[in-house]
Parts: C-alpha cells; structure tokens; sequence
C-alpha cells in the first residue's frame, strides 16, 4: 500500500471517531454545585430554639465555673493575706503546706470540672444541632433530587468555582419557607387548644 493510501485512511479513520460520539461523548457531564452550609444552619427551621436551650444550660454551667474561680481566687488571697499580717516565718511549715495543698485541690477540681463541663457543653451542642443539621442535609438532599444535581459541596471545599454553580440563596429562601411553615404549624395547635 501506498503511502498517500495508508494516510487517506487514516484520517478517514480518525474522523469517523470524531464524528461518531461515544457513549462517554453523549452522557452530560454531572452537575455539581455548592452551598455555603454556615449560611444554611443560620436559617435552618429550630436552630434559633436550639441556640436559645443551649445558652439557657450553659450559663448554669458558666455560673458554676466561675463559682468555683472565686473560691480559688479567695482561699489564694486568704493566704497570702495571712503570710502578709503574721508575716511569712508565722506560719508554721505545716499550715502553710495544708493551706496550699487546699489551693492546689481547688485548683484541680476546677480543671477535672471545665474538662467535664467542656464536653457535657459539646455533647449538648451536638444533640440540640442535630435536628437542625439533618433538616438541612434533608433540604439538600431534597434540592439535589429535584434540580438532577450529582453533588453539592461545601463552599469551604472549594478552592475556585463558578458563581453560578453557588446554590446557597436558593436553599436559604427554601429554608426559610420551611421555618415559617413549621412555626405556623405549630402556632396552629395551640390556638386550637386556647379556643
């Protein structure tokens, strides 16, 4: 076969692949978009009764902390008052180390009780957002199905993008729909009950 031959076929070949599309060719390429999930959360229907329960509990707990901070804080001033007024050699060895192991307990208790509060706060937290978070991810789901998108992302995962692909104004005028529908909801079987 000639040269001229071997290349006329070839280029027949190679624009036949072009022309023919292949199943990878006519297949969309999968819609993916994001969300701002901060902005979501901030509308989300009962994170505002979520964030209202939770400020209630830990400011027990903040009071109880802050309790115990000045008890520490007085039995430290106790001490040194008394080292000031009988001056430092009045105190026998043994008062002093019986006073400042007493600082130190306190000291202590404090920390093993932050520690405690620190995750009975988060545990709390977590349990009060976790209806609010499933309705968004509901919500999410929902506009995912309805719209034919094959992922939404967080706009914190995306480094660059397209502004249009941004559906986060979407999804909050849709949770804001759904935050007013259940608070009507709920106001509706209360004044059922009143009359």
């Amino acid at each position: 076969m000639n040269f001229r031959v071997r290349a006329a076929i070839a280029a027949a070949f190679g624009l036949a692949l072009f022309a023919v599309p292949g199943r990878a060719q006519q297949a969309a390429a999968p819609k993916v978009v994001y969300v701002n999930t901060q902005a979501l959360l901030d509308v989300a229907p009962g994170r505002a009764a979520a964030e209202s329960t939770y400020n209630k509990e830990s400011a027990a707990w903040s009071a109880e902390l802050n309790q115990m901070t000045q008890d520490i804080q007085s039995a430290i001033a106790d001490y040194q008052k008394a080292l000031e007024k009988h001056g430092a050699d009045s105190l026998s060895d043994a008062a002093k180390q019986a006073r400042q192991k007493s600082i130190q307990e306190k000291q202590q208790a404090f920390a093993q009780r932050q520690s405690q509060l620190n995750q009975q706060a988060q545990d709390r937290q977590n349990e009060l957002m976790a209806p609010v978070m499933q309705s968004v991810k509901d919500m999410l789901d929902k506009v995912r199905t309805e719209k034919g998108y094959a992922l939404i992302l967080d706009a914190q995962a995306v480094v660059a993008g397209d502004r249009n692909l941004d559906i986060t104004d979407d999804v909050v005028a849709r949770l804001k729909l759904a935050a007013l529908q259940k608070r009507d909801s709920t106001a509706k079987p209360a004044a059922k009950k009143k009359q």
